[in-house]
């Protein structure tokens, strides 16, 4: 009769050490390891901060998948740059995993990701960290490759590519920014310290994100570098010395820079039409702006031992 009793009480036990241990060291109820992750909106606290970010996942998700981030514009959502950029009917396509984060608000309001914006001297928030650890929670939950994180995003979220890109210790592999630029207080001192691959895609003609740059600052950002600026510290930093040029249609030029016996490089899209605006493609109407640039980062992925 006393064992029943003795089972229980080891049953409730066991019970309650678990639930100690799914506690964070503030003491909030935090999600298990190795969580069941499915498409859709989730929240995760990282840095202190509760965050939000939509997946989208294909059914099966085979081991050593790649990453694909990808951030909004400034004012913007994670739910809008997803309808936005065209990655969601690629995800079963292609076998990757495609994360939407969102930013966190400023003291007006307005959602943004931490780039160093004149504006924003009173945040605090590091979007890079919050990147690196909402990166690594998922490769490690859904058995990723960490070697095959990449970044992409528009306007704000361009800026947030090329700033994961010149971190010190990059986690991601490739980037491809959209309507981005970098600061001038980051970009100061740049040099690559990774061999990451950049595909850069610019309006000649966009009338927020300057083609020519901003380092006077006058429209309030802070000062930025031009379009051209930007990409010659990727190419002299990564060393790239051979040049090609090609025209995807007449409105479209198409610069690579690379070198020989290296997989790395440096892709530059110069649209002669539209403005501060996620293009439908890149020259070639066949093939929509999301499948070139999963394309490239698929170049980009570390060769399978």
């Amino acid at each position: 009769m006393k064992l029943p009793l003795i089972t229980t009480l080891l049953g409730c036990l066991c019970a309650a050490l678990s639930g100690l241990n799914n506690l964070s060291a503030e003491g909030k109820l935090v999600r298990k390891t190795h969580a069941p992750w499915k498409s859709g909106v989730h929240h995760l606290v990282l840095g202190g901060i509760d965050r939000t970010f939509i997946l989208d996942m294909p059914r099966v998700v085979r081991p050593g998948a790649p990453l694909v981030m990808v951030f909004h514009g400034f004012t913007g959502s994670a739910k809008g740059v997803r309808e936005l950029a065209g990655f969601a009917p690629l995800v079963e396509k292609y076998g990757f995993v495609a994360v939407y984060p969102q930013g966190t608000t400023d003291s007006k309001g307005r959602a943004f990701f931490n780039v160093g914006y004149e504006f924003h001297w009173d945040q605090k928030v590091d979007d890079a960290e919050f990147a690196r650890g909402l990166a690594a929670r998922l490769v490690r939950d859904l058995g990723l490759d960490e070697r095959a994180v990449f970044a992409t995003g528009f306007s704000n979220g361009g800026d947030m590519s090329f700033f994961l890109g010149a971190q010190k210790n990059p986690f991601v592999r490739a980037i491809a920014p959209v309507a981005g630029t970098m600061m001038e207080s980051w970009a100061r001192d740049f040099r690559p310290s990774a061999r990451i691959s950049v595909l850069a895609v610019n309006a000649t003609h966009d009338r927020t994100t300057l083609w020519d740059g901003d380092m006077k600052n006058r429209d309030g950002w802070g000062a930025y570098l031009g379009t051209e600026a930007v990409l010659d510290l990727w190419v002299k930093g990564l060393g790239l010395t051979n040049v090609n040029r090609v025209a995807p249609n007449q409105s479209t030029q198409l610069t690579r820079w690379s070198s020989v016996g290296a997989n790395t490089e440096v892709k530059s899209y110069a649209l002669g039409v539209g403005g501060h605006e996620w293009p439908r493609h890149l020259g070639e109407e066949a093939h929509p702006t999301a499948e070139v640039i999963w394309r490239f980062f698929d170049d980009h992925r570390p060769k399978a031992h």
